[in-house]
């Protein structure tokens, strides 16, 4: 199981991004589209290097105004533009992952779903982090693309009336996860038993192959250390 984070939002010198460096093993570097610049995408890719951690692509819509939250209907020119100048700023990646309202509109739309796989596929992408059982999955996987199933620690889940598994929207109070304990007994349902407790206080199936923590969480760095002490404990 693979620890990943998304990083390099808070500038080149954010002390918990730097030490985070040295834990994770996927780094999903901001490019520009929602956060980062040239120094924190420099610096975040040389630590990866030095700490022999995987380096991600996170791209978004162009919204930093928004920190990519928010929707955008951007046509498809539009959209592989945006895509193409973030991505250029990380040479060679082959690993990408979707940020914010990119990430979860490409998980429920399937032409949005079907562009961004296109643009996977021209750019000759190797691996995808994203839902699992999602629009993207489903369609990169069946592009040839590898599929990297993924889980949120510090975010807690809903079960939709569409019968569906879902991040609760940052926009209620209870979206994110800020006491660690509560952050590793979701480490721990993810792990062992394969699933996560909704917000309803029942368990679905959510098969994972990579745990997500947000560097920005208040319990970035402790969670991180406590995910891995578990996963060396049960190795």
């Amino acid at each position: 199981m693979w620890i990943n984070c998304d990083i390099g939002e808070r500038g080149a010198d954010h002390p918990v991004d730097r030490e985070l460096m040295s834990v994770i093993h996927i780094a999903n570097v901001a490019c520009g589209g929602h956060a980062g610049d040239a120094d924190s995408m420099a610096v975040f890719q040389n630590l990866a290097q030095k700490n022999g951690v995987k380096v991600s692509a996170h791209l978004s819509y162009p919204d930093r105004e928004g920190f990519g939250r928010r929707s955008m209907n951007l046509s498809r020119k539009d959209l592989y533009s945006a895509l193409d100048l973030q991505v250029s700023r990380v040479p060679g990646v082959e690993r990408i992952k979707f940020h914010g309202a990119l990430y979860t509109d490409s998980a429920r739309d399937p032409n949005l779903a079907e562009t961004l796989v296109a643009w996977l596929d021209y750019h000759q992408i190797k691996t995808l982090l994203c839902p699992p059982h999602s629009c993207l999955a489903n369609l990169a996987e069946q592009c040839g693309i590898e599929v990297l199933p993924e889980a949120f620690l510090d975010r807690r889940y809903q079960w939709s009336k569409t019968h569906e598994l879902s991040l609760v929207p940052r926009t209620y109070p209870d979206a994110c996860i800020s006491d660690i304990s509560v952050a590793m007994e979701q480490a721990k349902q993810l792990l062992c038993n394969r699933q996560v407790i909704a917000l309803d206080g029942e368990a679905y199936p959510l098969e994972a192959k990579t745990l997500c923590i947000h560097s920005d969480s208040p319990i970035a760095l402790e969670l991180a250390r406590e995910v891995t002490r578990y996963l060396e404990a049960e190795r």
